[in-house]
């Protein structure tokens, strides 16, 4: 009986075997025909595609992927897109249904225009982009933090930043959706499917823009984003220089995965855009693209992944500036220098100084958004009588000597220990309270990582050593570190964004398909 049992249970391991082996087989095929049936595509649309390069999902760090098949030298261009093969609300035929170039579509979100045309190209069996959307992945595949569960979000990602960006998109999304998307239903009734419009599909069709859209800078139309006399438009005129077009969808490129490390980047053409190599690439490697200069709180919060610590120089932590307020008022013996303080922070804030949304941009190298913390700690600091004259010449007291500053950012780590002794004392307390709000300690994330099966343990072998291991850092006369608290901090948010495989969450390490 025991033994016939046995062979029964074994049959049904065997079936149930066999049975993922064919499941495994068909999803294989299906690939297969998606991804010819793109690159066909691509060359009827005159895509230039480099014969040195592959794209499988064999050997990719995160399902689709490109790899060098050859040796490749750096400058070498892996392939071309034609801009007429972008999919943007400009080569669509959208705008017989819908004034897509009205302002009011982008007047609270640029990608508006964009997410009616991706849910109307979708929608359509002839779509031109048809093969290129057959190869994108399935919508509810796209794991972005906004699909989890709230307490999901809370436990896995409170103090990260990501956390405050999911309740904003959120609420974003559903405004927009009932300020253009209804609209646009209503207005394409009979030309639309039904079911391709509702909000959940507007969700999933938010993350995938967000995940795989790309947006070119203002400044590099035309061509002549490497010439030097573009540059020097660029230092004339900063606010010019940091505007940015629309986003789109790129074909081909969104096959690249990123990592900061990354080996190609792509350029934009008056004509085309190109993928072009950043250095030599050996056979046989992955070809990644960069998103920018992002930190882990950005990758886990646009695209779903967090890259291993300490692989991403990028990394940042962004600790509310209402934490100098908390740390302010701590020091308060008296009631009287409460109400100070709080006089301070009201005014900086009428001075709009400040905005409670503010951040202080920590990175290894220091506080990067000096402007704002410089300020804030300087009023916090004075004293009755100097708040007093600050506030009568309206915040311009120290006018020429913040504009003689301007170029020299005085709160990177080299310049700390000269500041004074009052506000070294509210940056580390700032730190330590941002500490304090990580759902776990330093220590016990870095424990949790080194156990994580998908992991190798010698990526996390130097987290440790942010707290311990501080021996180079300078000491201030206090005796205080600031490098103590602000690295943790940054090195905290880095583990935190790829805490998504604990307990429940598959680690997220890489994007794509």
């Amino acid at each position: 009986m025991a033994a016939s049992t046995k062979r029964k249970h074994e049959d049904q391991s065997y079936e149930r075997v066999k049975e993922k082996i064919s499941k495994g087989d068909e999803t294989v095929k299906e690939n297969n025909c998606a991804l010819s049936r793109f690159t066909s595509w691509c060359q009827s649309n005159d895509f230039q595609i480099s014969p040195k390069v592959k794209v499988s999902r064999n050997r990719s760090c995160a399902q689709w992927g490109m790899h060098a098949i050859e040796d490749i030298v750096e400058g070498y261009c892996i392939f071309q897109v034609p801009r007429t093969a972008l999919l943007m609300p400009a080569n669509s035929d959208i705008a017989d249904l819908v004034d897509i170039e009205n302002p009011k579509l982008t007047s609270t979100n640029q990608w508006v225009p964009l997410l009616l045309t991706l849910l109307y190209e979708s929608s359509k069996s002839d779509s031109k982009w048809g093969p290129y959307l057959g190869l994108a992945p399935d919508p509810e595949a796209i794991d972005l933090p906004m699909f989890w569960d709230q307490m999901e979000v809370d436990r896995l990602l409170k103090g990260t930043g990501v956390d405050k960006a999911v309740k904003r998109d959120l609420k974003l999304i559903k405004a927009d959706f009932n300020n253009f998307v209804l609209q646009f239903k209503q207005n394409t009734t009979g030309k639309v499917r039904e079911d391709a419009i509702s909000l959940s599909s507007f969700k999933r069709m938010v993350a995938f823009v967000m995940a795989y859209s790309f947006t070119e800078p203002e400044n590099k139309k035309n061509g002549k984003d490497d010439s030097a006399e573009n540059e020097d438009e660029e230092d004339e005129d900063d606010e010019e220089s940091e505007k940015m077009r629309p986003p789109m969808m790129v074909p081909m490129a969104d096959v690249l995965n990123h990592i900061t490390k990354h080996n190609a980047k792509l350029t934009f053409g008056s004509e085309a855009l190109k993928m072009v190599t950043t250095r030599d690439i050996s056979m046989g490697e992955e070809i990644f693209n960069t998103y920018g200069q992002v930190s882990n709180l950005h990758l886990m919060h646009m695209y779903g992944f967090a890259e291993r610590y300490p692989e991403n120089i990028n990394d940042v932590v962004e600790i509310p500036v209402n934490r100098l307020l908390e740390a302010a008022k701590e020091r308060s013996e008296q009631e009287t220098q409460s109400k100070l303080i709080e006089s301070k922070w009201q005014f900086l804030k009428k001075q709009e100084i400040i905005d409670e949304e503010d951040v202080v941009i920590v990175g290894r190298d220091g506080i990067l958004n000096d402007d704002i913390c410089t300020q804030v700690l300087k009023v916090f600091c004075m004293n009755p009588s100097e708040f007093s004259e600050y506030v009568e010449k309206e915040g311009w007291s120290d006018a020429e000597s913040e504009a003689s500053d301007a170029e020299t950012n005085m709160l990177d780590m080299s310049h700390l220990p000269q500041l004074d002794e009052k506000q070294k004392i509210l940056l580390k307390r700032m730190g330590e309270l941002h500490l304090e709000n990580y759902a776990i300690s330093l220590e016990v994330a870095v424990k949790k990582l080194e156990h994580a099966t998908s992991l190798p343990t010698p990526h996390f072998a130097n987290v440790g050593a942010v707290k311990t291991g501080m021996a180079g850092a300078e000491s201030f006369e206090s005796g205080t570190e600031l490098q103590e608290v602000f690295l943790p901090c940054v090195a905290l948010t880095s583990v935190d964004g790829v805490r998504s495989h604990l307990p429940n969450k598959k680690l997220l390490l890489f994007r794509r398909y």
